[in-house]
C-alpha cells in the first residue's frame, strides 16, 4: 500500500473506481501488461475477515456497516409504500464478498436479446468463451464449462433431507431436474453451484485481486472515497477522492473506469456532470455531457418468501444453536470442513409461468432448509423450510437520482417494483405454483403449517395483498448505465461513456437487461470480455453449447 501523499503525485495509465466484481477482474487483466500502470480505488476496507471468508457466515457482512453500503429504496408505491434495503458490497471484492455465492450464467436468450439495443458481439456464443475463461468448475470435464479460470465454482453437496424433498417435490409437481443449469438446459430443479473453493468464499477479490496484488504496476488503495471525476473539456483526466481525511486528485493517462456498481456508478457520473442536464442543474451541477439515460432503466428481481414450519427435529436450525455454531466455527477454522463451508442455498430451480417461451424460464426458486427472520440486526432462526420465488425478467423500470450535490449523501433509489401489471401477473403465477410444489407428497412428513402466506383458499386479491406487503429484493440491480446505440443508452458496446473521452463504465449498470440469473457471474463475464477490448486484444472466438 502506497503512502496516501504519494497517491496525489502519481499518474496511472488506468484508474479503476471500485474493487468489486468487475474492478477486480480489470485490475488483474490490465496489470498483466507490465508496461501499464493500474490504480484501484476502493471506498471500503480489505476483505480479509472470517465473516466474509466463511460461507456460512454470509448474513454477518450483510448486516455489517463496515462491509455493506446499506442502501435503501425510496418508498415503493406498489409495495404499500415500504422502503426496501439494498445490500451492496463495500470492501475488496464488492458484492461478491457479501452475496449468497450462487453462480448462474443466465439463459443464452438473455444475451441474444441485447441485439435490440444495437449491440453486436454480445450474443451468447460471443459470451460463452468468457464464461468459460473466468471459472474453474470443480470435478467436471464438461466442454461447456471452464477448467482453469480464476474463479472457483463447485456443485453444492445438498446432503440434507430437506434438499432431497425440494427436488422430489418439484418432480411430483411436473418440473424435471437439470444436471447443469449453466449448461445445455437451464429449466428444472437443480443442485446449486457456488463460488466456493476449499471451504472458503471465492470472491472476485480472492480469485482475481489477491493473487496479483504484489505486481509492481498495480496499486490498490482501500478507504478511498471517490467524490467525482475531473474533466478537461470532454476528456476525463482524474478522480477526486478522499482518503484518511485528505483530498487527492488521481490522474489517468489512458482511462478512468467506473466499477462502482449499479447504484454507485450513475451517482458518480451525475456528480461529475454526466447525466440529465435538467436534473443536474437542480443540484447546481454544470453538465459536462447531457445524457438523460444516466440512472434510468433500473431493474431488479423481486422476490416472495414462502415459509413452512416443521415440528420434527430435522431442520438445520437444530445444528445452529450456540453449541452447534461453536462446533461449526472450530471445524471451519481448523479444517475448512463441515457446515461452515455451506451458504445453505444448495438447491434451486428455474421454471416457467404464463406465456414464458419454452426453454426460457421466467421464474427462479432459491431455498433455505430453515426459517430465518432478520430483526434488529440479529438473525432469528426457527425450524422449517423456506422457498424464495423471484421473477427473472421484469418489465418494471426504476431510476436513481441525486438527492444533493454532496457525494456522501446516498442517491434516491426508486425500483418501482410491480409498476408494470405483467410483473404482478407473473409473480402471482409463481407464488401459486410454489405453494403447489410445497404441498406435494414429498413434504408431507415435514410440512406442518404454512406460515407465509397463511391464506388457505384465498382469492387472487388476498394473495396479491399479501405479496405487496411481503415482497422484497433479490439484490440484483442492473441497467442504470446501460450499453446501446440508441439515445437512451449511456455507454457503447465496450462500456465507453457516450459523448466524452477516456471514461468507461464496467459493472452491473451497463447490462441492458437484467439476466435470468444471479448477476455476479454475468458481471464478471462482461468485465473479462471488455478487458480484451481495453487492451486491444481480439475477441475470443465464438463458441456454442454442445
Amino acid at each position: 500500500m502506497r503512502d496516501r501523499k504519494s497517491l496525489a503525485m502519481q499518474e496511472f495509465d488506468y484508474v479503476i473506481v471500485g474493487a468489486g466484481s468487475a474492478g477486480c477482474v480489470l485490475a488483474n487483466r490490465l496489470s498483466s501488461e507490465a508496461q501499464s500502470s493500474v490504480c484501484v480505488l476502493e471506498a471500503g476496507p480489505s476483505d480479509k475477515s472470517i465473516i466474509i471468508q466463511m460461507p456460512a457466515a454470509l448474513t454477518f457482512p450483510i448486516e455489517s456497516d463496515t462491509y455493506n453500503w446499506k442502501y435503501a429504496s425510496e418508498a415503493e408505491p406498489h409495495l404499500n409504500g415500504r422502503s426496501l434495503a439494498q445490500a451492496r458490497g463495500r470492501c475488496l471484492g464488492g458484492s461478491s464478498a457479501i452475496n449468497g455465492m450462487v453462480f448462474v450464467r443466465g439463459n443464452p436468450r438473455d444475451y441474444d436479446s441485447w441485439r435490440q439495443f444495437g449491440l453486436e458481439g454480445w450474443d451468447f456464443e460471443d459470451c460463452l468463451p468468457y464464461f468459460k475463461r473466468l471459472e474453474t468448475y470443480a470435478g467436471s470435464t464438461d466442454p461447456n464449462r471452464g477448467h482453469d479460470g480464476p474463479l472457483s465454482v463447485q456443485k453444492c453437496r445438498a446432503d440434507h433431507v430437506f434438499y432431497d424433498c425440494f427436488i422430489e417435490a418439484a418432480g411430483q409437481f411436473g418440473l424435471g431436474q437439470t444436471r447443469d443449469y449453466n449448461g445445455l438446459q437451464q429449466e428444472g430443479a437443480h443442485v446449486t453451484q457456488a463460488t466456493i473453493r476449499n471451504g472458503i468464499r471465492s470472491s472476485a477479490a480472492e480469485a482475481y485481486l489477491h493473487p496479483v496484488k504484489s505486481r509492481s504496476n498495480l496499486t490498490i488503495e482501500t478507504g478511498c472515497f471517490v467524490n467525482k471525476i475531473q474533466f478537461e473539456g470532454k476528456t476525463a483526466v482524474g478522480v477526486e477522492c478522499v482518503q484518511k481525511g485528505e483530498t487527492n486528485i488521481v490522474r489517468a493517462a489512458k482511462e478512468i473506469i467506473l466499477c462502482a456498481g449499479t447504484i454507485g456508478s450513475p451517482q458518480i457520473l451525475m456528480l461529475s456532470g454526466v447525466g440529465d442536464a435538467d436534473h443536474l442543474r437542480t443540484h447546481g451541477i454544470d453538465a459536462v455531457q447531457d445524457i438523460p439515460g444516466v440512472g434510468r432503466n433500473l431493474q431488479d428481481h423481486v422476490v416472495a418468501p414462502l415459509r413452512y414450519r416443521c415440528d420434527k427435529p430435522v431442520s438445520i436450525k437444530r445444528r445452529l444453536d450456540l453449541v452447534g455454531r461453536a462446533k461449526l466455527g472450530v471445524e471451519w477454522i481448523l479444517f475448512k470442513k463441515g457446515l461452515g463451508t455451506s451458504s445453505f442455498f444448495e438447491v434451486g430451480a428455474f421454471f416457467n409461468s404464463g406465456d414464458a417461451p419454452e426453454g426460457f424460464p421466467n421464474l427462479q426458486h432459491e431455498f433455505l432448509p430453515f426459517l430465518a427472520d432478520f430483526q434488529d440486526g440479529k438473525v432469528e432462526l426457527a425450524d422449517g423450510f423456506q422457498y424464495f420465488v423471484s421473477q427473472m425478467r421484469p418489465c418494471s423500470r426504476g431510476h436513481i437520482r441525486l438527492k444533493s450535490a454532496n457525494p456522501r449523501d446516498y442517491p434516491a433509489i426508486q425500483f418501482n417494483y410491480l409498476s408494470d401489471p405483467r410483473d404482478l401477473a407473473e409473480m402471482l403465477d409463481g407464488i401459486k405454483m410454489t405453494r403447489e410444489m410445497a404441498h406435494q407428497a414429498a413434504w408431507n412428513e415435514f410440512r406442518h403449517a404454512e406460515l407465509d402466506p397463511d391464506l388457505p383458499d384465498c382469492s387472487d386479491e388476498e394473495l396479491i395483498a399479501w405479496f405487496r406487503a411481503n415482497a422484497n429484493t433479490e439484490h440484483h440491480p442492473a441497467g442504470t448505465c446501460r450499453m446501446g446505440t440508441d439515445d437512451d443508452a449511456v455507454t457503447d458496446g465496450v462500456g465507453l461513456v457516450h459523448g466524452v473521452e477516456r471514461l468507461r463504465v464496467v459493472d452491473g449498470s451497463i447490462l441492458p437487461l437484467v439476466p435470468t440469473a444471479n448477476i455476479n457471474a454475468p458481471i464478471i463475464m462482461a468485465a473479462e470480455k471488455i478487458s480484451d477490448a481495453i487492451m486491444s486484444k481480439p475477441a475470443s472466438s465464438r463458441e456454442v453449447l454442445v
